[in-house]
């Protein structure tokens, strides 16, 4: 970076040095000077006016002055708004920007005399351009600030569903047993008197209301000594237990149904 500022600061440089060498000192109207009696007119003919040069006027203050004016101030002799006037006897005015520059004498009658410079300044051809000045890349880039639409996404809430699930009530997940179940306890039928007996074979004649029993043996007794007569026994009832086992299966199956 620092090499950089020095070699346009040396370029700079080089173009004054060499545009005050080329430079060159016009003493105007030559060996006469800024007088009436000069042909300023053949003389401004030939010269050559360049950037850099300067216009030396040399005159007698007691005599003339230089007023630089405009165009129209210039053909009419009349200094009505001057641009500028110069009157310490040698007046030295550089040539800085190329184009035409106008100059008379202040004096009355002196301008119309012939006492008038009209000054044309071309480019100076031997000049060296200066180097254009490269602009200075900043340090520290800038940091632009995030935008807050693109660092975070908005979070939505979850999505509740629009028809609910209807949930079973505990009297509902059952079913109702109907009231025709069958009773816990069945009712037990009457009992049979020991007098009334089942035919035991089926070719017996069911009118018959008594049987007749038989003496089949005595068997002494242990404790008396005397027999038991075992014809007295009443007859075992089949159809009795039957009806009981029947009766018992049903209480367990309506148990199981009511239970499961």
């Amino acid at each position: 970076m620092a090499s950089r500022e020095m070699q346009i600061i040396f370029s700079i440089l080089a173009t004054t040095l060499i545009g005050l060498a080329v430079a060159t000192d016009h003493t105007i109207g030559g060996p006469s000077g800024w007088t009436v009696s000069a042909n300023l007119r053949t003389w401004a003919a030939a010269q050559t006016f360049s950037v850099g040069d300067n216009l030396v006027f040399s005159y007698p203050t007691a005599f003339h002055d230089v007023v630089e004016v405009t165009k129209p101030e210039f053909d009419s002799c009349q200094a009505v708004n001057p641009l500028t006037t110069f009157a310490n006897g040698n007046s030295i005015v550089p040539l800085t920007t190329p184009g035409k520059r106008y100059f008379i004498c202040g004096s009355p009658g002196h301008c119309s005399s012939g006492m008038k410079l009209e000054v044309n300044v071309l480019p100076n051809a031997n000049a060296v351009p200066a180097a254009p000045t490269a602009p200075i890349p900043n340090a520290v880039p800038s940091l632009s600030a995030p935008s807050p639409s693109s660092s975070v996404l908005p979070i939505q809430p979850p999505l509740l569903p629009l028809n609910p699930v209807p949930v079973l009530s505990p009297s509902s997940s059952t079913t109702p047993l109907p009231s025709s179940s069958l009773p816990l306890i069945p009712a037990l039928s009457p009992a049979l008197s020991p007098a009334t007996s089942l035919p035991l074979f089926p070719g017996s004649p069911a009118s018959t209301s008594t049987t007749s029993t038989k003496t089949v043996g005595s068997f002494p007794s242990s404790a008396t000594g005397t027999t038991a007569d075992l014809g007295g026994a009443p007859p075992i009832d089949s159809s009795s237990a039957v009806k009981t086992i029947v009766l018992g299966f049903g209480f367990m199956v309506a148990m199981m149904i009511h239970l499961f």
